[in-house]
């Protein structure tokens, strides 16, 4: 599992020099309750971007990873509007990965 957080960091940093603003782990790895089976479920932040989250997902996609990843791609706003959302939560409780603790404050109310 070592090497897995070791990637999922070495990940996490080269989005952020390709633009992101936080990377955050969610899902069954962050709450620790994956399988063999488990994929990485990552959410990444970004300050602004008009294109559909979908669409930013490519920016993100490291074929090289060695990991199975699921990236998100939302935006501050998007994510403000998402308040109170399981997602939401989620990333409040998840793992920052990498990038400003601060824009996770203000996107979901995840002050540490």
């Amino acid at each position: 599992m070592e090497r897995v957080f070791r990637e999922l960091s070495r990940y996490a940093r080269w989005a952020v020099e390709r633009g992101a603003l936080a990377v955050v782990l969610i899902g069954s790895l962050a709450r620790g309750d994956y399988t063999a089976f488990s994929d990485a479920d990552v959410v990444i932040v970004v300050r602004e971007d008009g294109r559909r989250p979908m669409d930013r997902i490519p920016d993100f996609l490291d074929p090289s990873f060695p990991i199975d990843l699921e990236p998100r791609v939302y935006t501050v706003e998007e994510l403000r509007k998402m308040a109170g959302t399981r997602l939401a939560e989620e990333i409040a409780s998840g793992v920052l990965l990498a990038g400003d603790a601060e824009v996770l404050c203000e996107a979901v109310g995840a002050c540490r």
